[in-house]
């Protein structure tokens, strides 16, 4: 479906208050239960406001970027983008820093959008890290220094042993590629704990570390270094953050076939003061009266880039 078919679609939704389903073409809208519903690539996505304190994050919180989200919040006095969540567990996949700061600032609500975890057309990759400013010997001197093993191997067999989790991570220069051995084998939380530090010991020597898609940082290995890690299953981050664990920062990167954004949620919609049913009301009659721009994969959004489509409320 076209920009402009989308366009009609959302201003007609109006006049279709009455009926419980409305097609067109491969999307559909509909509102049950005060939930406000689309359906793309045959996965359903439902945009309504939850109890903050029912959702559980997978991911640790990063207090710089924690205060920023907080400022900006408070400056819009909305909340932009909903937090993405299983539909059965609630847990968070996508926006545990939302989560954190609509905590601090005293929210008990927050808008959320559900979707089915186990529908095929969810994806989980990882996040690469660029590392600028460690020469080769220099990481090597720093991993063993952690207590970690340094071993050579080709990019190839490197990504077969991240995969079959013998290692914590592998590191690609223009010369080469080193895995780093160590901890539990299997134990993927237990690897990106090493991550982590492994990460702090870099910066700590004055390495830049950024986070980038596997593909794009791959394109970048003949003018920096790569750390390549392994990507968690979706069985393992439902089963661990329903245990109550927490992965470090940037371990999970979840795709899904569209993302809404730009939904605007008023700051006193998620106090306790407005009966919930009543604030999903508003939600959806907010929503319903506003038109939707669909941008394709690839397409930067709030400084973000998104593999999957943008569906952005105007």
């Amino acid at each position: 479906m076209g920009t402009r078919g989308l366009k009609f679609f959302f201003n007609v939704f109006e006049n279709l208050r009455g009926a419980t389903f409305f097609s067109f073409n491969s999307t559909y809208l509909r509102l049950v239960h005060l939930v406000f519903e689309f359906r793309t690539a045959g996965l359903a996505l439902k945009l309504r406001i939850l109890e903050i304190g029912d959702v559980l994050i997978h991911e640790e919180i990063v207090p710089e970027l924690l205060e920023q989200l907080i400022a900006d919040i408070k400056q819009n006095n909305a909340v932009k983008d909903p937090v993405l969540v299983d539909e059965r567990s609630l847990v968070v996949l996508d926006g545990m820093h939302r989560v954190a700061a609509l905590e601090k600032l005293g929210c008990t609500r927050l808008p959320v959008c559900e979707v089915d975890y186990r529908h095929p057309a969810i994806k989980v990759g990882c996040w690469y890290r660029v590392v600028k400013g460690i020469g080769e010997e220099k990481f090597v001197e720093i991993v063993r220094l952690l207590g970690l093993k340094v071993l050579s191997s080709s990019p190839a067999e490197a990504k077969e042993a991240l995969e079959r989790r013998e290692i914590i991570a592998a590191y690609r220069t223009v010369s080469g590629c080193l895995m780093v051995q160590g901890g539990r084998k299997g134990d993927v939380l237990e690897a990106y704990t090493w991550v982590k530090r492994l990460e702090l010991a870099l910066r700590e020597e004055g390495a830049e570390i950024s986070y980038e898609h596997e593909e794009d940082a791959e394109r970048r290995v003949g003018e920096t270094g790569v750390l390549m890690v392994p990507c968690v299953k979706k069985e393992e981050v439902l089963q661990l953050a329903l245990a109550g664990h927490v992965f470090a920062h940037k371990t999970t990167r979840h795709m899904v076939p569209a993302r809404p954004v730009n939904i605007g949620v008023p700051l006193e919609w998620l106090y306790d003061t407005i009966p919930l049913d009543e604030v999903n009301r508003m939600f959806e009659e907010r929503l319903s009266n506003r038109r939707v721009e669909r941008l394709p994969p690839g397409s930067v959004w709030e400084g973000r880039r998104y593999e999957e489509e943008i569906l952005v409320f105007r």
